[in-house]
């Protein structure tokens, strides 16, 4: 009976700096830098490892156009090593990376396949001389694709025991991320492929187990507060008339994490300390050879309120946190602590009242529950008041953000009105 192992990535944006952090640190700035290369390395050290017969990456394997000298060599790089092993690679490339855009100077070994654009092409892996799978593919041209790909997309009138199809684009919703190529279930489903290995989403997830198996392996390495949790690639083995075991390895060198902490009815210092450090203790499954950087959001009616408001106490707090960190081959890293919590005082009280107190709480209720009126009155506020240049670093804010921006002006209007709470 025919079988075959793959691992299956995407979306590497090799070279890629991390976005968006706050507290940044020299110790910290080259392990930043080289996240996305390691990660990569950890992809291919998996693939020789368990013995893959081939490496597919579904696009996006730089970050642009203009690709970084230092992300096309230690993609050569990378590749030179797994063709040593006789393992084969498959890319599709994608909007970050579209076909026409790699460099002719950049040399890659001869079983390292990148499909054509214009049309779906067909490649069949060999093993001892024997064909065992079809690997299909098309790759962009341009940085922006609306036609449904999917389509181009067909078996031969005699295919391998195995196939495999492999596109970046968009089936069902693009959340957070822009819509190309898009796609339902329906166009690919009856078609007689057993896996697709598809790319662009960043966050992992099996569209469909089998029949065929639909799979995003997400990014390998997370690049801001946005790609948080365990990020790597999955693993795929397929026998002959047998539905797919799709394993997801961690590869990332570095985990992203907001941690919730409530303060509710904390009155010592110290306490927050106990709690931050259970927090981060409780992550799952951190990874031995994973660093972690944590955002910390401190919530919660509590007698400290008026103490974490002050920057220079949750300053000394993430020092404190953070003292050696970056000597560590596992660093654990507080880029920040976010004190979004609430004055030891009675809101239901003050709400039930009259008077102004009680006018303002109804003012930012009404404000909470109509997003787009908060999205135009925060939108109105920055054009008038933020800095461009300081707009462009904290990039978009969504609407979570925004209920976070109102929370903290409550609050700092409440500790105005009633100072000796």
């Amino acid at each position: 009976m025919s079988a075959v192992r793959f691992i299956h990535t995407a979306d590497l944006h090799l070279d890629t700096p991390f976005r968006g952090l706050t507290a940044l640190n020299s110790g910290l700035s080259k392990r930043l830098k080289d996240a996305t290369f390691l990660s990569f390395s950890r992809i291919i050290d998996l693939c020789i490892d368990r013995k893959a017969d081939f490496l597919i990456i579904s696009g996006d394997v730089f970050d642009s156009e203009n690709k970084s000298l230092a992300a096309q060599l230690k993609f050569s790089s990378e590749m030179k090593r797994l063709s040593e092993k006789g393992i084969s690679t498959y890319i599709a490339c994608g909007n970050h990376d579209p076909f026409d855009t790699w460099l002719g100077a950049l040399k890659l070994p001869e079983n390292v396949f990148r499909f054509s654009p214009g049309k779906c092409e067909r490649l069949v892996y060999e093993k001892n001389g024997k064909a065992i799978a079809d690997i299909h593919g098309i790759s962009y041209r341009e940085t922006s694709v609306k036609e449904n790909l999917a389509l181009k997309f067909n078996l031969p009138a005699s295919p391998a025991p195995v196939s495999v199809a492999v596109l970046h684009g968009t089936v069902g919703s693009s959340g957070p991320h822009a819509e190309y190529a898009p796609f339902s279930l329906d166009d690919i489903t009856g078609k007689g492929f057993d896996y697709w290995a598809l790319g662009h989403i960043h966050k992992g997830r099996i569209v469909r187990q089998s029949d065929p198996a639909v799979v995003y392996p997400g990014n390998p390495q997370g690049r801001d507060f946005g790609e948080t949790g365990p990020k790597g690639c999955y693993m795929i083995d397929i026998k002959e008339n047998s539905g797919p075991k799709i394993e997801f390895i961690p590869t990332q060198a570095i985990r992203l994490e907001n941690i919730t902490i409530d303060l509710g009815g904390v009155t010592l210092i110290e306490e927050i300390e106990e709690k931050i450090t259970d927090a981060i203790e409780s992550i799952n499954d951190p990874g031995k050879e994973s660093s972690l950087i944590i955002r910390v959001l401190l919530t919660g009616r509590t007698a400290l309120h008026k103490q974490l408001t002050k920057k220079e106490e949750i300053q000394q707090l993430i020092e404190h946190f953070n003292e050696g960190q970056p000597a560590q081959d596992s660093f654990i890293w507080i880029d920040n602590i976010i004190a979004a919590t609430r004055p030891d005082i009675d809101i239901e009280t003050i709400r039930d009242g009259s008077g102004f107190p009680a006018e303002i709480l109804k003012a930012f209720e009404a404000c909470s529950s109509d997003t787009e009126k908060l999205k135009r009155l925060i939108s109105a506020e920055e054009d008038e008041f933020a800095n461009p240049k300081a707009r462009k670093i904290i990039g978009e804010h969504g609407e979570h953000d925004h209920l976070d921006i109102l929370e903290k002006a409550k609050v700092i209007l409440l500790d105005k009105i009633f100072p000796g709470k």
